[in-house]
């Protein structure tokens, strides 16, 4: 795959983002040689350093590290530094530089619906970096801003900051008298922070949520409010982040079109992809033991299969031979509900192969550095296409099969200095299971 660029979305949770869907649409249609997908990662240093080290030429950031990563970059623009939060991250040559993208995303999703933000009075609720993007978007367009959030100095920080004014919980119920605009920046199981009666029929929201209906959105809609949809936010963001990442015009209706789709086929199972000794093995036993969810483990089907061991398998039949062996172990993936599959390091590099899992599984790509692959690896192990332990060699076939996991993968998960239970809590953590009958 040479040239082919990565890109993701990342943060904690993550698998519930439609950022994949809506800039893969846009890069077939733009016939660009670029692949999307997800990073699962433990803080912004994780976001910034999984970058470095896999090549991911761009990221868009959602929460939690869209305040956080600032620090963790090389340079940022004049409206981030402001905003005081970053949502796009481009690699420039090395240099990481940060964007946001999410003001205007705010911006557009009001405009492109007919609504002029100008004179109009403004709540924004919550304090982190959506929240300071809103403000910023809705201060920038002329609105008559008010913060709030339960953090009182959080939302005192943004008043400064951004010249506007703040009021206290107690007092939203009257702030919302004369309020025209309503953005809701927090999370979806928040409570009934805007009480229901002090909504009404002439106010305009936009809640940042689109995953799930929040309690605002519910009583909004029942009152008669005019609601704009989460997922405008999501996309007119997305299509100043693909400018800066492609340099091109993005396809705002095919990015729109996917982004509205729902009719995805159901993934019944969850594979685990990565280079050998990236923990695939032991992350699915682990698995296994935490969630009570049956494994299989594509190598040791093989070798039941055949009744060699792998190095053995290798040595009479070659690398093809094997291959041959592992194509027919993964084309019954299709008749498995409810399983973990971990898949031999090599099994991504056949086209056949990455349909099956991409179209039957959740993928996860277990990314580990060289330096921990040789440790883990010792002295080969029968580990078959090793040989030696060095890292320049594993450095070597880990970039060569790297655009090969992007592909495959939904969601990459770093392994390197985690445990087996570790990585096994992250992937519950993103409600995985929830899929399984």
């Amino acid at each position: 795959m040479p040239d082919m660029k990565i890109y993701a979305v990342a943060g904690n949770p993550i698998l519930h983002s439609r950022s994949p869907m809506m800039f893969s649409a846009a890069f077939r249609v733009l016939s660009i040689n670029a692949v999307y997908t997800r990073l699962a990662a433990k803080d912004a240093e994780d976001v910034a350093e999984c970058m470095r080290r896999i090549g991911i030429a761009g990221l868009n950031i959602t929460s939690p590290f869209k305040e956080e990563i600032v620090q963790c970059l090389d340079w940022i623009d004049d409206k981030a530094a402001c905003i005081g939060a970053v949502n796009t991250v481009v690699d420039e040559k090395g240099i990481l530089s940060g964007y946001n993208t999410d003001w205007i995303g705010v911006r557009d999703a009001f405009r492109e619906n007919g609504y002029s933000l100008s004179g109009k009075k403004a709540l924004v609720i919550g304090a982190g970096g959506a929240a300071r993007a809103a403000v910023y978007a809705l201060v920038a367009e002329g609105s008559d801003v008010v913060v709030c959030n339960r953090t009182q100095g959080k939302a005192e920080k943004i008043a400064h900051d951004m010249g506007c004014r703040v009021v206290s919980l107690l007092n939203i119920a009257h702030e919302m008298t004369e309020t025209s605009i309503l953005v809701s920046c927090l999370p979806s199981v928040s409570d009934h922070v805007v009480p229901a009666d002090s909504l009404r029929k002439e106010l305009v929201v936009l809640d940042a949520n689109y995953g799930s209906e929040s309690k605002l959105l519910r009583d909004a809609q029942k009152i008669g409010c005019t609601i704009i949809d989460g997922r405008e936010w999501l996309l007119y963001q997305g299509i100043a982040a693909f400018n800066h990442f492609t340099k091109r015009e993005a396809p705002c209706s095919v990015m729109k079109e996917q982004l509205y789709n729902r009719d995805g086929k159901k993934k019944k199972n969850l594979a685990l992809i990565g280079f050998m000794a990236s923990g695939k093995t032991t992350v699915a036993q682990e698995l296994e033991r935490q969630f009570g969810c049956p494994i299989i483990d594509i190598d040791k089907e093989i070798e039941h299969a055949t009744g060699c061991t792998i190095p053995e398998l290798f040595a009479a039949r070659g690398e093809g031979g094997f291959r041959d062996v592992e194509q027919e172990s993964v084309a019954r993936i299709p008749d498995l509900s409810n399983t973990v599959i971990a898949c031999g390091g090599g099994a991504v590099l056949h086209e056949k192969n990455r349909a099956i899992l991409r179209n039957n599984c959740h993928v996860i790509w277990l990314w580990a550095d060289p330096q921990s692959i040789a440790a883990r690896a010792g002295n080969n192990n029968g580990r078959p296409l090793l040989g030696v332990s060095d890292e320049k060699t594993i450095d070597e076939m880990l970039k060569h099969r790297i655009p090969f996991y992007a592909l495959t993968s939904d969601v990459i998960m770093r392994t390197d200095n985690r445990t087996a239970t570790e990585i096994a809590e992250r992937i519950g953590h993103e409600n995985y299971f929830t899929f399984f009958h």
